[in-house]
């Protein structure tokens, strides 16, 4: 694949540094006709793939006819409008996760602090049972 041949090329990591596996986004487009000479014909190599890990999604995006090249076209639009929809949900799901983290953190140091008091509850009536012990 030669420089001047590419139309279009983006590669970009899905995770996060630090986070695991390799996931990416693969999506090129590049001029793979061998006879450049005829200028009425376009020959493109076309390539969209997602990886996660060990597991590849490609995508076929044809372009050999008018329809072809408006089903290709839905298809990236339903992925943009269903992904942007997920986002939505995922942000809403994380807020309420969120909300339920900081209650289980409460809980815990509630439940700690309840821990301490009952141990120096009981400490308090040790040394009061010692001190009456040694009153009488």
């Amino acid at each position: 694949m030669k420089k001047e041949d590419v139309i279009f090329e983006r590669k970009e990591f899905l995770n996060l540094p630090g986070h695991h596996g390799m996931a990416n986004i693969v999506a090129y487009i590049v001029d793979d006709k061998w006879d450049k000479s005829d200028k009425l014909e376009r020959d493109v190599d076309i390539k969209l793939d997602i990886a996660d890990c060990s597991r590849v999604i490609s995508m076929s995006i044809d372009d050999y006819s008018k329809d072809d090249r408006e089903n290709s076209l839905y298809k990236v639009d339903t992925l943009i409008e269903v992904l942007s929809d997920f986002k939505k949900a995922l942000k809403k799901e994380f807020k309420l996760q969120d909300k339920l983290e900081v209650k289980r953190e409460a809980k815990k140091l509630k439940e700690a602090e309840a821990e301490k008091k009952a141990k120096n509850e009981e400490k308090a009536k040790k040394i009061a049972k010692t001190i009456i012990k040694k009153l009488n």
